[in-house]
């Protein structure tokens, strides 16, 4: 029974952040939801592709941690030298916690860990110290070690004020221990993340579990190329793109408040209501060959942006967007509507930019 609930427990913190995941990766609940509704299509993954992917990342590890030991190797000899220190009764004198900052361009981060300062006697005399070893720092919390608590100490007896709460391999051991519990779980967020990986597979639907069974299955190409012989990467970045999309699309036009605009759409005038630039893009999805949108009152004279649908080229549907001062062309771009529909939005952007810029709004 305990274990069902901790295996609950296990999937629910996945399945939060999973759900975490898919809202960044997606940039938000609407491009989420349009990846649910089509699901990219997830390659298979075997046995095969398993064990390629737990020597790909747990072999980098493990090299990982053998470069650390052998930087603390100055630090393993001194510790194994204590192996034949003597025994001695120690009182805490008290107990606090340490800190080291480092800083680099991406900012500062501190380190914190247990100091134990305790006194004890050898040879008559009293000597104080505060190591726990050669290698690594003591592990809990101040409570642990409170003001007049008796422990033990390993003493150096040649040199009585060198001092280890810990002895010989025993203190080794625990920083191997610490290394393995990160390699253990390295390997349980890989394994959760692989059984994932093989449930949405097959739970996709059967057209994309086809495809995916009849895309070529080579171990050596990595995970980009795993996922890009299904189409994967390329259905998953139109779905990134139309995130963006429509969260650039929800942004004000003017810092919260309503203005109405004058349209033209195949020839035929509109006044638009407008408030963020989706209200802009809207009444121009009705167009079928022109639209002109005028960001002055006068809308011959002033500034305009122009739409013209150019139709399919090569497979993919264009779109023609001009920038004018009365008859006077400003900039024009022609955009690929099937592959970067972020760049009509980005046009738009710039041309209020612009308008701004001449010390009025542009919406006067």
């Amino acid at each position: 029974m305990w274990l069902v609930m901790d295996v609950l427990k296990i999937m629910f913190v996945l399945g939060i952040f999973g759900l975490i995941a898919g809202l960044i990766s997606f940039g938000g609940p609407m491009g989420l939801l349009k990846a649910i509704r089509n699901p990219p299509v997830i390659p298979v993954v075997g046995v095969r592709e398993m064990a390629i992917w737990y020597r790909k990342v747990l072999i980098p590890c493990t090299v990982l941690l053998i470069i650390v030991f052998l930087f603390s190797a100055g630090g393993i000899v001194k510790q194994m030298g204590t192996s034949d220190w003597s025994e001695v009764d120690a009182t805490v004198e008290y107990s606090e916690y340490d800190s080291s900052t480092s800083c680099d361009e991406d900012g500062c981060t501190t380190h914190d860990w247990l100091v134990v300062h305790y006194t004890y006697m050898m040879d008559g005399a009293n000597y104080s110290g505060n190591r726990y070893s050669f290698v690594g720092n003591a592990n809990g919390v101040v409570e642990d070690y409170p003001p007049g608590k008796e422990i033990t100490v390993y003493v150096d007896p040649e040199d009585a004020s060198e001092s280890v709460m810990v002895r010989g391999f025993e203190g080794v051991l625990i920083e191997i221990l610490a290394g393995a519990s990160f390699l253990v779980l390295i390997a349980s967020i890989l394994t959760a993340v692989l059984v994932m990986w093989k449930i949405g597979f097959h739970l996709q639907p059967a057209e994309n579990r086809k495809k995916a069974l009849e895309a070529p299955r080579e171990g050596g190409k990595g995970l980009r190329g795993m996922f890009a012989s299904t189409g994967f990467m390329r259905e998953l970045r139109e779905m990134k793109d139309f995130a963006v999309m429509v969260k650039k699309s929800q942004k004000d036009a003017f810092e919260g408040e309503e203005r109405i605009l004058t349209m033209e759409i195949d020839g035929n005038p509109r006044s638009q209501a407008v408030r963020n630039l989706n209200d802009m893009i809207e009444p121009i999805s009705d167009m079928e060959e022109y639209a002109k949108i005028s960001l002055d009152q006068d809308t011959n004279g002033g500034r305009n942006i122009c739409f013209k649908f150019l139709g399919d080229i090569d497979g993919d549907e264009y779109l023609e967007i001009g920038e004018y001062i009365g008859p006077d062309l400003v900039r024009e771009k022609k955009i690929n509507m099937d592959k970067n529909p972020n760049e009509a939005l980005e046009f738009i952007e710039r041309a209020l930019e612009n308008a701004n810029e001449e010390g009025k709004p542009w919406w006067v």
